[in-house]
């Protein structure tokens, strides 16, 4: 655990992920405390950014874009890059024939695939338990049932049940598996991630690189290892509070709040 930081090296930009960071997911709401917080991070001069495995569509519908006025978003693991005005800056997407053996191997092993293309949600089968475990636990609507017709996709999900390891995903060459808390496991293009996207919302945003972290998941990784100041939460994923700089308290018991006055980014 470091000491405070002097609040003129402190980082201009903060980035946080959703769920279980930003969100207690037993309640599907941001704390009360998290909210005063970060709005006394604008009024103190710095910017705030969302970094999430969601897509923009899942994100919109918490309603949190309009609850804080957020400088940018990095989205679906990093592969959607959007300014504070939730415009397209930069669309990564999946190599054609990555999603053709992905779609392979699901088929294979009888499991459901989620696709995010350019805003557009969809399943590849009937929803299964998997897919309504992983909706039901982030508080997310079902998505429809669609077909995949070699448009452009940004995000994959596999669902399968817990304690899974994912190994035939993990063995496609040039796609990274970010296994979840729950039901299923993200899908990304390898050399994507949350920092890369974040690198990209600073160049567009003509802020400096440095940046201060905020996360509790495997998928949240690169980011804390490239930020200035990382922090995990309390009920983090172990593996992320090893490499973290800070380990603040759980979403639920103010873990935002907290750490944002032990960073000097805001006063009690």
């Amino acid at each position: 655990m470091l000491g405070v930081i002097d609040n003129m090296n402190l980082p201009k930009i903060l980035f946080f992920d959703f769920d279980n960071t930003l969100v207690d997911n037993k309640t599907h709401q941001i704390p009360e405390s998290a909210l005063k917080a970060l709005h006394q991070v604008v009024e103190n001069g710095y910017k705030i950014a969302i970094a999430s495995g969601r897509s923009y569509p899942l994100l919109k519908l918490t309603g949190a874009c309009d609850l804080l006025p957020w400088s940018g978003y990095c989205l679906n693991n990093g592969q959607v890059v959007m300014n504070g005005k939730e415009e397209f800056i930069h669309h990564h997407t999946l190599p054609h024939e990555k999603i053709l053996e992905t779609i392979e191997i699901a088929n294979k092993l009888g499991f459901n695939l989620f696709f995010s293309s350019l805003g557009n949600d969809f399943l590849l089968k009937e929803p299964n338990e998997y897919v309504y475990e992983a909706h039901h636990f982030f508080n997310e609507p079902i998505p429809k049932i669609d077909v995949y017709t070699n448009q452009p996709i940004d995000k994959i999900l596999v669902y399968a049940p817990k304690g899974y390891d994912y190994a035939p995903f993990k063995a496609i060459e040039g796609l990274s598996t970010f296994i979840s808390v729950s039901t299923y496991a993200d899908l990304a293009t390898t050399g994507i991630s949350k920092h890369s996207a974040i690198l990209e919302l600073c160049s567009a945003l003509d802020l400096p690189t440095e940046y201060a972290a905020f996360g509790d998941s495997q998928n949240d990784m690169e980011m804390l290892k490239g930020a200035q100041i990382s922090v995990a939460m309390g009920n983090a994923d172990p593996k992320l509070k090893e490499i973290a700089q800070y380990v603040t308290d759980d979403v639920d018991k103010d873990g935002i709040y907290n750490i944002l006055v032990k960073l000097g980014y805001i006063k009690n």
